[in-house]
């Protein structure tokens, strides 16, 4: 009867859903053995021994264009779409290079890396004979709301110093902080449209069966990590290596957690006996609520080569993410009157504002390619995998009593674009398509045939779910940026 831990879905749950907006981006980042322009502190701090001249680089915008549909996601015939289109400026970099310390390089960032906003309602309204002990048909109504809000901005400084003409060695080192809102809801009602008079009892115009459940949770959490990389440069190819550590928490504010669920005048479809009417709600915020947000380590390495007519440029990267095993990323310690109207042997609800989370190991891959097509004038083109690190995870002891409410889609992501020079300055524009699809997936809900009191899955006014679920998710991005030149060519 009762859903316990439940999975937060803010985020995507892709490490490499970015777009930096600039050089690399159009290339899908393939730039870890060199070629990765003012996002190096980002895919390898060493690469920050590239530049010759100082550096100051601005993302003006990035339009992105959202299409999502979820077909049979509340039930056979009852789709999810939704269309939004975002301005999302996110990289500004200040790279540092100083005549007088020619071997060493610095460069600041503030990046957005990832950036999530998914809003969706859907409702049912039909009339059914769905309540077995009341004649007649009754007006079932249905309301499902999602609202998830995620935000991941990142503000680092780094550095890289030249051992020598081939060899160079990087560090940085960022605070992050992850802002997360998440709100889910589902409200049922079934009622008579007629008043009902039952066999002695009098007449009650304002009856109602009902399943309600809502939850809410918000935190920002404010984070440190490092990344450390190798580059080595020869005569027509680099490589590069470059490692990312766990985060380390620091300090969360906003904190905020919210569940409630009731169910109110539900029979059993077969006996007509009815089932006990019951509230949960809890609210806790501040120092009662504890996160514990967790990121893996990751090793990436890749390979630039340039050509014989010095005219092309081949990239290529890959990157491993650890696993996580099963957390609990968000609790609380819950009010000791919370509920009422069930039996003791349903008590306590010691995870009633908990969530977990983890992920599994996860290795992308990405390649591009870069033409000079005359003088100050490139053509750059890329492709990568973004895997879900959450698809088919198993959450072990911490596996929730109910099924994911979310969808968990591979994402694959197509670039390209041109990069010029206009009076010493380095200007992007560019194009980045992602597409991921999913099928034969369990429905969120099923809203399409409900019974009663559905026994399979202990669901009041819901019917069965059917494997019938198919996701797909396409997106357009357009770039516009841009890097301002200063400081002179190094001698």
């Amino acid at each position: 009867m009762i859903s316990l831990p439940f999975i937060t879905s803010g985020q995507s749950h892709n490490y490499w859903t970015r777009s930096f907006n600039e050089e690399s981006s159009l290339v899908s980042g393939a730039v870890v053995g060199g070629g990765s322009g003012p996002s190096a502190i980002y895919y390898n701090p060493a690469s920050i021994s590239e530049i010759t001249q100082s550096k100051f680089t601005l993302n003006a915008s990035l339009f992105s264009f959202d299409f999502i549909n979820v077909k049979n996601g509340l039930g056979d015939g009852i789709n999810i779409n939704s269309t939004k289109g975002n301005i999302k400026p996110r990289f500004i970099s200040y790279m540092i290079h100083l005549k007088k310390y020619p071997n060493w390089n610095y460069q600041v960032v503030y990046l957005n890396n990832e950036n999530t906003r998914i809003d969706l309602t859907e409702s049912v309204d039909k009339q059914m004979d769905i309540l077995t002990h009341v004649p007649g048909d009754e007006r079932y109504f249905a309301i499902y709301q999602t609202s998830n809000h995620f935000r991941d901005d990142w503000i680092g400084i780094g550095g890289s110093v030249k051992l020598n003409n081939k060899l160079f060695l990087g560090l940085a080192f960022f605070v992050t902080v992850k802002s997360c809102t998440i709100a889910n809801l589902v409200d049922i009602e079934a009622f008579p449209i007629h008043t009902v008079v039952y066999d002695t009892l009098p007449a009650e115009p304002n009856y109602s069966a009902r399943y309600y459940e809502y939850s809410y949770i918000k935190y920002s959490d404010y984070r440190i990590l490092g990344k450390a990389g190798i580059l080595y440069t020869g005569k027509s190819f680099s490589a590069g290596i470059s490692i990312t550590t766990p985060s380390q928490g620091v300090y969360t504010d906003g904190k905020r957690a919210a569940h409630t669920e009731l169910q109110s005048n539900i029979h059993m479809p077969e006996t007509g006996d009815p089932i006990p009417d019951y509230i949960i709600a809890d609210y806790k915020e501040k120092g009662d609520v504890d996160v514990s947000y967790k990121t893996p380590f990751s090793i990436a390495a890749g390979i630039t080569c340039n050509f014989m007519d010095n005219m092309r440029t081949a990239y290529f990267s890959a990157e491993y993410y650890t696993g996580i095993g099963p957390y609990r990323l968000m609790e609380a310690n819950e009010s000791t009157s919370l509920s009422y109207g069930l039996p003791a042997v349903l008590q306590p609800y010691d995870d009633w504002l908990t969530h977990v989370s983890g992920a599994k190991p996860v290795l992308n891959a990405a390649i591009g390619y870069s033409w000079t097509l005359k003088q100050d004038l490139r053509l750059m083109a890329g492709f990568r995998t973004d895997f879900n690190y959450q698809k088919n995870f198993d959450y072990e002891e911490l596996d929730p009593y109910r099924e994911e409410q979310n969808i968990r889609v591979d994402l694959y992501h197509i670039t390209g674009g041109l990069a010029w020079k206009i009076f010493g300055q380095d200007i992007t524009t560019g194009l980045e398509y992602h597409v991921g699809k999913r099928a034969e997936q369990p429905q969120l809900i099923n809203l399409s045939d409900p019974v009663e009191y559905n026994t399979i899955e202990n669901a009041p006014l819901q019917g069965t779910r059917n494997n019938n679920l198919a996701a797909v998710f396409n997106s357009v991005s357009i770039y516009l940026g841009a890097s301002f030149n200063f400081g002179g060519e190094k001698k």
